[in-house]
């Protein structure tokens, strides 16, 4: 059995996240939101957690509670789930492709590059597109921070699980990743894939990671969209992402 994520899993993924975000703004607990739509409450933390499938009726119960068509701000797009519900979405067939994605976009200087230790988090490579666009200058002052002083907490809880369930060869699915910047100022939203590598050396597992900002996003969409299966449906859930 293996722990590769569909576009169903990665969509009721993001599904969860949106409605445990909007339950913390509302002010509710897991409880009381579960009470208000007569949802089990046992049932709906799965479905937060994303591990559970729905019925149509109870995502339009969830959808109808906390106003998500309506939201025009919210980071999920309930068109494209909807979509892939009625599997009119136009995915890449496509396999997620590593060497491609570091060939073209990390060597080729469009993407941002972090190495981290999987086994607490550290940086121990980064490379200059990225700390160029957080504004810290040179790799020397990201090694060996924490993940944690670079990212918000919904991307490191993603990066999180994916180290403690990947795969050998296993590419993750494309998901959003707010850093933070230097010196503070508005967080810096990108897409992001992952891989764990093992090293030769003393068989340690690193996690490398790579980053797309907006502008290579909206120049180099084309070419990701060949590679990378599930980068269109990403791009439907977070239209932020497109250059302004």
């Amino acid at each position: 059995m293996t722990h590769d994520l569909t576009e169903m899993d990665a969509f009721l993924k993001e599904f969860g996240l949106t409605l445990k975000t909007t339950r913390k703004q509302m002010g509710l607990s897991q409880v009381t939101a579960a009470q208000n739509m007569k949802i089990d409450y046992r049932h709906y933390q799965n479905i937060e957690g994303g591990k559970i499938n729905l019925r149509l009726d109870t995502l339009m119960k969830l959808v109808k509670f906390y106003n998500l068509v309506n939201k025009n701000d919210a980071p999920f797009n309930f068109d494209a789930f909807l979509q892939l519900i009625n599997g009119s979405s136009s995915g890449s067939d496509h396999h997620n492709n590593w060497d491609a994605l570091y060939d073209h976009f990390v060597q080729g200087g469009h993407a941002g590059y972090l190495v981290v230790r999987c086994d607490g988090k550290t940086v121990v490579k980064a490379n200059e597109r990225l700390f160029g666009s957080l504004g810290v200058g040179s790799q020397r002052d990201l090694v060996s921070q924490h993940l944690a002083q670079l990212i918000n907490d919904e991307g490191l809880r993603r990066v999180e699980d994916f180290c403690r369930g990947y795969q050998p060869d296993e590419v993750s699915s494309p998901f959003i990743v707010s850093f933070k910047t230097q010196p503070p100022a508005y967080p810096i939203p990108m897409m992001a894939v992952l891989k764990v590598k093992k090293e030769n050396s003393n068989g340690e597992d690193l996690l490398h990671c790579i980053f797309f900002d907006r502008k290579t996003l909206e120049e180099e969409g084309h070419r990701l969209a060949d590679i990378l299966s599930g980068y269109k449906q990403f791009m439907e859930l977070y239209p932020q992402l497109k250059a302004v």
